[in-house]
C-alpha cells in the first residue's frame, strides 16, 4: 500500500511517497511529482524520524475533555469584547483549515486575524500590487530552466530551498548570487556578489547596466534576505522595475520569484487570512488584544516582542515555548495525520494526505474551529470531512507556467538611512526548520547540524533574545517588521 503526500516544510511543495509493509513505513520522493521529480532535501528525508507518540506529543486537551474544553474557549471569547480578541494562524495550517478560520473570524466579527506566513511577507505583497495591481507569482520553476542567468538576491537557496537549487544547478544559466556574506549558495554560484548590510539598492538599480542582466533572458530569486529591512517593499519594486527597463518579464524564463518559507504561505495569501485592525506584530506589542488563539505556530520563539495574555488558547501537535505559556492548549494533527491542500511558491495547488490515524484524541485545525464555531452557536459549521470543505471552497486549480502582469515602473524615492556596521545576521540552517519542534525530533539532522560562525541560527535563540533592547523599525509601505540596533 503506497500514499502520495506533500512535505510539510518549505514553501516549494515537494511531493512525497509513503508506502506501507506491515508496519514498517519507507519514505521516497514522488518521481510523478511536477515540482521535485523524486529528488529530496535532508529534512524531508528524514520525516519519518519525527512522527510519532514522543514525550512532547500533544494527545489530550489540556483542561480536561473536549466537550469541557469548547465550553470554556467559548466562554472565554463571550466574556472577551470582540475587538481584544485576535486568532494568529500558520503557513502550516491547510488551505481548508485557513478557510475555516477565515470564516470563523468573519462569522463571529472577530477583526484581528493574522497568519505568521503573511508577517514574513509583507513586503512582497506590498511590491506585487504596487507592480502588479494584485499579488501576484507570475513566474514558476519551469522558468529556471529556460532562464540564461538566474539572479539570487536575499536567499541562500541552496540551504533554505534545496529542491529549488538543485533545478538552478540543473539548468544550464549563469548563476548570480549577491549577499552579504559566502553562503553555500555563493560558494555554488557562478559569480558572487558580497554586499555591505542594507546596501543592495544601488545593486539592484545597477542591474540593467549588467551584461549577463541586461542583455540575457533573467529569472530573478529572492527571499527574505531582501524583505527584512525597513526599505524591502521599494527594494522588490527596484527589481521588477529592473526587469521591466532589460524586457526581462512576461517571456518564458524572465521575470521575479519570490520563495515562501512555509508549505502553505501562498494558500493563506489566497484565502484572504488578513487582519483589518491590528499587524500580527501588534499583537504582542500592544495590550488591546486579552484573548489570543494560536494555531500551529510558536511566537514565544518566534515574535521579538511576545508578551502574556488574559487568556491564550494554543493548538499543536507538540510541545512549544509557547503551548508551555497557554491556558489552554488543543492537540491537534500534524502533517502525517491530516488531509487537505495547500500552495506552493509557484502557485500549484497540491494534496497533503493522512497516512496515519490521530494519535490519542487530537484533531485537524478545521474540525477544532468548527467545534467553536458551534458552541458559539454559529451556522454553517457542520462539516463532515475536509473534502466538504474544499467543495464548499470551490478553487479553480488551473494552473499555467507564468501569468501576464502590467509592466509599469513604480516610482522610488531617495532612501534615507543610518547605515551600522554592527549588525548581527541571523539565518536558517539546512538541517533545522523554524523552532525545530519537528526537526528537532530526527536524530539524523541533529547530529548533522553544524552552526555557522558567522551568523545567529534563528533555531537555537528565540528573536526575543536576539533582538533584545533593539528598536522595531517597519517598513514604510507595507509595515513589516524590521530591527535596528
Amino acid at each position: 500500500m503506497s500514499f502520495k503526500t506533500t512535505c510539510p516544510y518549505c514553501g516549494v511543495g515537494c511531493g512525497i511517497q509513503i508506502s506501507r509493509s506491515g508496519s514498517a513505513l519507507k519514505l521516497t520522493g514522488d518521481k510523478d511529482s511536477p515540482v521535485n521529480r523524486g529528488m529530496l532535501c535532508i529534512k524531508g528525508q528524514t520525516l519519518l524520524e519525527t512522527i510519532g507518540t514522543d514525550s512532547q506529543r500533544l494527545l489530550r486537551p489540556s483542561i480536561g475533555s473536549w466537550d469541557v474544553t469548547v465550553k470554556n474557549i467559548a466562554n472565554k471569547f463571550k466574556a472577551t469584547e470582540k475587538d481584544r480578541i485576535a486568532l494568529y494562524v500558520s503557513g502550516q495550517m491547510l488551505m481548508e483549515d485557513l478557510y475555516i478560520a477565515k470564516k470563523f473570524a468573519d462569522s463571529y466579527g472577530i477583526k484581528n486575524l493574522e497568519s505568521n506566513s503573511r508577517l514574513c511577507m509583507y513586503s512582497t505583497v506590498a511590491a506585487n500590487n504596487r507592480a502588479y495591481g494584485a499579488d501576484i507569482v507570475p513566474v514558476s520553476y519551469d522558468d529556471i530552466y529556460l532562464a540564461e542567468t538566474i539572479f539570487i538576491i536575499g536567499s541562500n537557496t541552496a540551504d533554505c530551498h534545496p529542491i529549488v537549487f538543485n533545478h538552478i544547478k540543473k539548468s544550464k544559466a549563469f548563476v548570480v548570487c549577491v549577499d552579504v556574506y559566502e553562503t553555500t549558495t555563493a560558494k555554488k554560484s557562478d559569480l558572487f556578489i558580497q554586499v555591505e548590510q542594507g546596501r543592495d539598492m544601488a545593486l539592484i538599480n545597477d542591474l540593467p547596466n549588467q551584461e549577463w542582466f541586461k542583455n540575457k533572458k533573467v529569472l530573478s530569486i529572492y527571499s527574505q534576505g531582501l524583505t527584512q529591512s525597513t526599505d524591502a517593499t521599494d527594494k522588490v519594486n527596484a527589481l521588477i522595475n529592473a526587469h521591466i527597463l532589460t524586457q526581462n518579464i512576461n517571456k518564458p524564463g524572465c521575470g521575479v520569484l519570490s520563495l515562501t518559507g512555509q508549505c502553505n504561505a501562498m494558500g493563506g495569501r489566497e484565502i484572504g487570512t488578513k487582519t483589518k485592525d491590528l499587524t500580527a506584530t501588534e499583537f504582542f506589542s500592544t495590550s488591546q488584544i486579552k484573548t489570543l488563539w494560536v494555531m500551529s505556530t510558536n511566537p514565544a520563539h518566534s515574535m521579538i516582542n511576545y508578551r502574556k495574555f488574559d487568556t491564550l488558547i494554543v493548538s499543536d501537535f507538540t510541545q512549544t515555548l509557547t503551548t508551555k505559556d497557554a491556558d489552554i492548549v488543543l492537540p491537534a494533527c500534524p502533517w502525517s495525520e491530516k488531509s487537505g491542500h495547500i500552495k506552493n511558491s509557484e502557485r500549484r495547488y497540491l494534496e497533503q494526505n493522512a497516512f496515519l490515524p490521530p494519535a490519542g484524541e487530537s484533531k485537524p485545525d478545521w474540525q477544532i474551529i468548527c467545534l467553536v464555531a458551534k458552541a458559539l452557536g454559529l451556522p454553517g459549521f457542520d462539516f463532515d470531512n475536509v473534502e466538504q470543505i474544499w467543495q464548499e471552497m470551490a478553487i479553480d486549480q488551473t494552473w499555467s507556467a507564468r501569468i501576464k502582469v502590467p509592466e509599469v515602473l513604480v516610482e522610488i524615492g531617495p532612501i534615507d538611512r543610518i547605515y551600522k556596521h554592527n549588525v548581527v545576521n541571523n539565518a536558517r540552517l539546512l538541517t533545522q526548520w523554524h523552532g525545530m519542534t519537528r526537526t528537532g525530533k530526527s536524530k539524523t539532522l541533529n547530529k548533522m547540524t553544524k552552526k555557522n560562525s558567522k551568523m545567529v541560527s534563528i533555531h537555537h535563540t528565540t528573536n526575543a533574545d536576539l533582538f533584545k533592547d533593539k528598536e522595531v523599525e517597519l517598513d514604510k509601505y507595507s509595515k513589516q517588521p524590521c530591527f535596528k540596533g
